[in-house]
């Protein structure tokens, strides 16, 4: 019998949700994405839960998001563990997840190229690091949110603060608190909001916009790029002091063509996964892992887990063959 459960949705599904939300209900989804995930303070936890009492709309909101919750299945973590390139990874992150005593807690930067797997390892430090019973929240990508948007996300605002904001809402830094606050694509960040992230940093503290003083956070940073950032300072899109906070606690991902002992176990690891959802039990041909061997991944991991998915849905047999990986030639 197939798991019930639903895949993990991607970086962008429930940013989306929320903003489809949003226009139904009349508190902000995000507001009731915190309580879903009990990380509202009491006192505004109980203000929002009396407010669901009275609004039909925004009461249906949250039944629809503690729905998605409870079905989707914990994101992904590192799955390989055994060859050479898979175990000096392994290392890596748990060196990073290491590098964590008190409040003191350097910020991580993970760079590689799309589709390496950076979120992933952003996962895994959080779960080996002593902060793993605490929240792991994200922004899966700068880039795909405007700058507005995100000032409001980090840091959140106070009610009054503008014309729409009729309730405080914390933002990402609070709602991670104890935990990590992950930040992907960070090139993308406006230098603006990459001087208030460096107060943050370095201060340990964020304030709200429209609040009178800071409040002390204890948050892990993780930040991922898949661009050099050197010349984006060079080029002035990024700032050289924001650069040297994450020179302590850095981590490059190798592309998988320079992985190539892990190709067919992640292929097998992703035809597992797609039994598990849909039923069936499908094996990968050696015709067809001798495919996946010699083909260059320009879109590393995500690519091939796109392809497997793919050929495992066409597949009419028990193997999935070389043909029907659908792969160029070398």
């Amino acid at each position: 019998m197939s798991d019930p459960r639903l895949p993990a949705p991607d970086a962008e599904f429930f940013p989306g949700l929320l903003r489809r939300l949003d226009e139904r209900a009349c508190l902000p989804g995000r507001r009731l994405e915190h309580l879903v995930r009990g990380s509202l303070p009491l006192a505004e936890a109980v203000e929002v839960q009396d407010h669901l009492v009275d609004c039909l709309a925004c009461l249906n909101t949250f039944t629809r998001l503690q729905s998605l919750h409870e079905n989707f299945e914990a994101p992904p973590r590192l799955v390989l563990r055994d060859s050479l390139s898979a175990r000096a990874l392994l290392a890596d992150v748990s060196r990073l997840a290491s590098m964590d005593e008190g409040r003191g807690a350097p910020p991580v930067l993970v760079a590689g190229e799309i589709g390496t797997g950076k979120g992933v390892v952003a996962r895994e430090i959080h779960a080996l690091s002593r902060r793993a019973s605490r929240p792991f929240v994200e922004i899966g990508g700068c880039a795909a949110t405007p700058a507005s948007w995100l000032e409001l996300e980090l840091f959140g605002y106070e009610r009054g603060a503008f014309p729409e904001a009729t309730i405080a809402t914390p933002g990402l830094f609070e709602v991670a608190e104890g935990g990590t606050l992950f930040l992907d694509e960070i090139e993308a960040l406006p230098l603006d909001l990459q001087g208030r992230l460096l107060a943050a940093l370095e201060h340990r503290s964020v304030r709200r916009l429209g609040a009178a003083a800071a409040t002390s956070q204890d948050v892990r940073v993780i930040v991922a790029t898949h661009v050099d950032l050197s010349d984006a300072v060079r080029r002035g899109t990024f700032r050289a002091d924001l650069l040297d906070r994450f020179q302590l606690a850095m981590l490059t991902l190798p592309p998988l063509r320079e992985r190539t002992d892990d190709i067919v176990p992640l292929a097998r690891y992703f035809v597992g996964q797609f039994a598990r959802s849909h039923g069936g039990a499908p094996r990968l041909s050696i015709d067809a892992e001798e495919r996946l061997r010699r083909y260059r991944w320009p879109g590393n991991v995500r690519e091939l887990s796109i392809v497997i998915e793919r050929a495992a849905r066409r597949s009419e047999g028990e193997e999935i063959s070389a043909e029907e990986l659908d792969l160029p030639r070398a």
